[in-house]
C-alpha cells in the first residue's frame, strides 16, 4: 500500500518533468537542451544577422529617404536563399570545423550541427561539401553587415556570442537542477519518514525495538515531541500573531528555508563582453531574477500539494492536515518572498550602468508579458497578507474564499507572464502544470467523496440543541458508511443555510454501518424527565456491537456554534430543539493507520479530551468497544491489546458531559472515567447545580473511576500531570490520545515529554487543530 501511494504520487511528477517526446518538453535539463550543439549555435548566431547576397528587401515607405543607407532597410534571408549561398554555407562549414574541433566535436556531429543551423536541417548541401577547398583568410569587421564572400567568423564577435550563450544555458540548468533538488529534498523527507511510518505500523517486532530503544526515547524527548522553546505549540502567541511549530516540524522548516535561500543565492557567473547584457550588473540581475521566479512557482506547486486535502503524503506519513497546513503556509511565504526579489531585481536591472533607467523600465513594464508578472506578484502578496491568523481567525470564510480567488488569479498571471513570452522553450510551465495538476486532483477527489456517500439531493440530516450549551448533535443519513472509523472526520456542506460552497470539518463521533436508508429523519421527543436526553433519536443512542447495524446507515456529529455557517445554524435551531436538513458529507478523512497505529499497540490507553475534542475521542471508543467484543467472541485474538482505557474529560458544559455520557458511553465497560467541569455554577442552570451538588475532588490515588454511572464530575479544572502520571506504568506501553484546545493540548505534550524523560514508555497521538 505504502509503494502504491508513493508510485501514484511520483510518477504524475515525473511525466511532467521528464517527458522528452519532443524537443520542447520537460524542463532544461530534463527533456529540453539548450544549445548542445554550442559551437554551431555560436556560428550561427555569430553570422545570421549578416545580410546575403540574395537577401531582399522592403523598400515600402522609403520614398524621400535616399541617402539614409542599409540602416533604413528591412532585409529578410528565406531558407532558400541560405541554402544556395555559396559564402554563407562556406563561411558556416569552416566556422563549425573551425571551432568545433577545439570544443571536442566529431566529425559526424559537426556534421549534423551545420545541416540544423546552416540548412534549417535539410539534407543538401553536406557539410563536407560545404567546406571550402582553402581556408578564407578574410576576418569579417566587428561591424560587418554584409556576407559577400568566404570570410573568417570575427573572433571577438564569436567570443562573446559562445560565451553568452554558454553562461546562459549553465545558469538556466542550475535553476532547474536546484528546482529538482529541493523537490526531493522535501518530498523526499516525507516519503521516507512515511515509509518508516509504515514499517513500524506493520512490523510489531520493529515497533518494540524502537520502544525499547534509548537512543529512540533519547530523540523523542529531545526532537520529535517537545515544542520549539518552552511548551507553546498549537496555543498562538500573545497578539494572534501565529503559532510556533514543534521541534521537529521547525527543523524541517528550518532546512527548507536554508536550502531556498542557498539555492536562491549561489552558483551565479557572469560573461563579459556579452551580446545580450549590456552589463555585468544587468546580467546578475537577469539570473538572480530567473532563479527566483523558477523557485517561486516551485514552492507554489508545493504549497498546493501540502493544502490538498486528498493529499497522498498525508496518509502515508500520518502526519495530521494541521502539520501539512503550516508546512504550506511556509512554502507559499517563501513563494511570495521570492516573487518580490524577481521582480524587485527585474526592476533594478533597468537601473544599471549601459540602461536608461525609468524610461527603459516603463518601456518593458508596459509589454502585457510583463504587467501580468506584476499581477501575479501583487496577488500571491495579497493572498500571503490576508492569512494572517487574526483575520483567518475572525473572518475565515472571507478568508479562504478571497485566498482561492487571489491565488487563482497569481496562477493565471503567471502563465500570461510566461508562456506567451517565452513559450515552451524552457519548460517554465511545468511547474505551472504541477500547480494545477494538484489543485485538479484535490477538487476531483472531493467531489468524488461527495458523489459516492450522497444521493444527488444530498443526505437527509437531523440537528438537535443540546440544552444548555452552544453545541448541537448532527446526526447525518448518508448513503453509506463504508470507510468510516475511528480518529476520523468529514466536511459538511449546509446549502440550505444560503452558502452552498461552504464546508467545515468535524470529527466524526459516531457512526452505524446498517444499510437502511431513512424515509425522513426521527421526531423530536418531549423534553425529557428523570434525566433523559432530550430531542435524541432512540434508533442513533449508543449500542451493543451486536446492534451496531441496525439501523439505517449514519454519522453523528458534535458542533459547538462559532462564526459563520455554525451560527447560522444555532439560529435554525433558536425556534425549535430540532431540524431537518439537506447537507453534503464529504470524507471521511484521516485515522490512516500510520496515525492510530500505537493505539493498537499499547498496554494502556489514555484519552485526554478538552471541551468539544471529546468527538475525536468517542470514535476511538467506539471502535475500543467493537474489537474488545470480536476478541471475546475470538477467544482472545484481535487487533485490541490494551487492558486498561481511560478517558480524561474537561469540559466547560455540564450539559454536554450528561449528554456524553447518556448517548455515546452507554454500554461501555471496562473503561476507567474522570470527568471535569470548569464553567461557573451560575452557568448550569437548576439541573446543573444539582449536578454539581453532588460531584467531589478525587484524591490523586484514584484518578478515575470504572463505569460512566459511577464517575463523578468534578469542578475545575483538569490536573493534566497528575492524570499522566497516574496511568503510566514502567515497563507498559502507554498510548496518550489527546484531542483539546491548543493551550490543553500542550501540557498534555509537555506531560508526556516529561514522562519520556523520565524513562516511561509513553506514545502520543494527537488530534489538532489550528486556524
Amino acid at each position: 500500500m505504502a509503494v502504491s501511494a508513493v508510485a501514484l504520487f511520483i510518477l504524475p511528477i515525473f511525466c511532467l518533468i521528464h517527458h522528452a517526446a519532443g524537443s520542447k518538453d520537460g524542463i532544461v535539463g530534463f527533456g529540453i537542451s539548450l544549445y548542445t550543439d554550442l559551437c554551431c549555435q555560436a556560428c550561427h548566431d555569430s553570422l545570421s544577422a549578416l545580410y546575403l547576397t540574395c537577401t531582399t528587401f522592403d523598400h515600402h515607405g522609403m520614398e524621400g529617404m535616399e541617402g539614409m543607407g542599409d540602416m533604413m532597410m528591412m532585409g529578410m534571408t528565406s531558407e532558400e536563399c541560405y541554402a544556395t549561398n555559396k559564402a554563407w554555407l562556406q563561411t558556416m562549414a569552416y566556422c563549425i570545423q573551425q571551432n568545433c574541433n577545439a570544443d571536442g566535436y566529431p566529425a559526424e556531429k559537426q556534421a549534423e550541427c551545420f545541416s540544423v543551423q546552416a540548412v534549417g536541417g535539410a539534407s543538401m548541401p553536406t557539410f563536407h561539401d560545404s567546406l571550402p577547398p582553402k581556408p578564407p583568410t578574410v576576418e569579417l569587421a566587428g561591424n560587418a553587415t554584409w556576407l559577400n564572400v568566404t570570410s573568417l567568423v570575427n573572433g571577438d564577435v564569436y567570443y562573446a556570442t559562445h560565451g553568452t550563450l554558454g553562461e546562459f544555458a549553465r545558469e538556466e540548468y542550475l535553476h532547474t537542477k536546484y528546482s529538482v533538488i529541493l523537490y526531493l529534498v522535501i518530498i523526499g523527507i516525507c516519503v521516507v519518514c512515511g515509509l518508516l511510518t509504515q514499517a513500524t505500523s506493520l512490523l510489531p517486532k520493529l515497533q518494540k525495538q524502537l520502544q525499547a530503544s534509548a537512543l529512540w526515547s533519547r530523540l523523542r524527548y529531545l526532537i520529535f515531541l517537545p515544542a520549539l522553546l518552552g511548551s507553546r505549540r498549537l496555543e498562538p502567541l500573545p497578539g494572534l500573531v501565529g503559532y510556533v511549530p514543534g521541534r521537529a516540524l521547525s527543523i524541517f522548516i528550518g532546512v527548507y528555508v536554508v536550502l531556498n535561500v542557498v539555492f536562491s543565492a549561489v552558483s551565479f557567473g557572469s560573461f563579459q563582453p556579452n551580446i545580450w547584457f549590456l552589463s555585468a550588473e544587468f546580467e546578475l540581475c537577469e539570473y538572480v531574477g530567473n532563479r527566483t521566479g523558477t523557485l517561486s512557482l516551485v514552492n507554489m506547486s508545493i504549497a498546493i500539494l501540502f493544502a490538498g486535502r486528498n493529499n497522498l503524503l498525508i496518509a502515508l506519513t500520518g502526519w495530521s492536515q494541521t502539520t501539512f497546513l503550516t508546512l504550506h503556509r511556509w512554502t507559499a511565504r517563501l513563494a511570495t518572498v521570492q516573487a518580490v526579489v524577481h521582480s524587485i531585481v527585474y526592476t533594478l536591472a533597468y537601473f544599471e550602468p549601459g540602461y536608461e533607467g525609468a524610461a527603459a523600465y516603463a518601456a518593458k513594464a508596459a509589454e502585457p508579458f510583463y504587467w501580468w508578472g506584476i499581477i501575479a506578484t501583487i496577488a500571491l502578496c495579497l493572498a500571503a497578507g490576508f492569512a494572517f491568523l487574526p483575520f483567518r481567525i475572525r473572518f475565515y470564510e472571507l478568508f479562504l474564499v478571497l485566498h482561492i480567488v487571489l491565488v487563482v488569479l497569481s496562477l493565471v498571471g503567471c502563465w500570461y507572464h510566461l508562456v506567451p513570452h517565452f513559450g515552451f522553450d524552457y519548460g517554465y510551465q511545468v511547474w505551472l502544470y504541477l500547480c494545477f495538476a494538484f489543485w485538479a486532483a484535490d477538487r476531483l477527489a472531493r467531489l468524488a467523496r461527495v458523489a459516492y456517500y450522497n444521493p444527488l439531493g444530498g443526505s437527509k440530516a437531523l440537528v438537535e440543541a443540546i440544552p444548555g450549551c452552544d453545541i448541537m448533535q448532527v446526526t447525518v443519513f448518508p448513503r453509506a458508511t463504508w470507510g468510516f472509523g475511528p480518529a476520523q472526520h468529514s466536511f459538511l456542506y449546509l446549502g440550505g443555510l444560503g452558502k452552498f460552497w461552504e464546508s467545515h470539518p468535524f470529527s466524526v463521533a459516531a457512526w452505524n454501518t446498517g444499510s437502511r436508508q431513512p424515509t425522513s429523519a426521527a421526531p423530536v421527543s418531549a423534553p425529557p424527565s428523570d434525566g433523559e436526553e432530550k430531542g435524541v433519536n432512540v434508533s442513533m443512542r449508543a449500542q451493543p456491537e451486536d446492534e451496531i447495524h441496525d439501523g439505517p446507515p449514519s454519522i453523528r456529529f458534535l458542533v459547538r456554534a462559532h462564526s459563520g455557517m455554525t451560527s447560522r445554524l444555532r439560529r435554525r435551531l433558536q425556534a425549535a430543539s430540532a431540524v431537518e436538513l439537506s447537507v453534503y458529507t464529504e470524507g471521511p478523512y484521516a485515522g490512516h493507520r500510520a496515525t492510530i497505529h500505537p493505539l493498537f499497540a499499547a498496554d494502556t490507553i489514555l484519552c485526554i479530551a478538552g471541551g468539544i475534542g471529546i468527538t475525536h475521542i468517542l470514535g476511538f471508543l467506539q471502535e475500543f468497544y467493537a474489537g474488545a467484543k470480536r476478541q471475546q467472541q475470538q477467544n482472545g485474538r484481535g487487533v485490541v491489546r490494551a487492558k486498561r482505557l481511560i478517558l480524561a474529560w474537561s469540559a466547560r458544559e455540564r450539559s454536554l458531559i450528561e449528554h456524553v455520557k447518556r448517548n455515546f458511553l452507554v454500554d461501555a465497560e471496562g473503561v476507567e472515567y474522570s470527568f471535569w467541569c470548569t464553567g461557573s455554577r451560575l452557568e448550569l442552570g437548576s439541573h446543573g447545580v444539582e449536578e454539581a451538588s453532588r460531584t467531589k475532588t478525587p484524591d490523586s490515588s484514584r484518578m478515575a473511576s470504572t463505569g460512566v454511572a459511577a464517575a463523578v464530575v468534578t469542578d475545575g479544572r483538569m490536573d493534566i500531570a497528575s492524570v499522566l502520571r497516574a496511568s503510566v506504568e514502567a515497563g507498559r506501553q502507554t498510548t496518550v490520545l489527546a484531542c483539546a484546545p491548543g493551550g490543553m493540548a500542550d501540557e498534555v505534550t509537555k506531560g508526556v515529554v516529561g514522562c519520556v524523560r523520565d524513562g516511561f514508555r509513553v506514545e502520543l497521538v494527537e488530534e489538532t487543530f489550528a486556524w
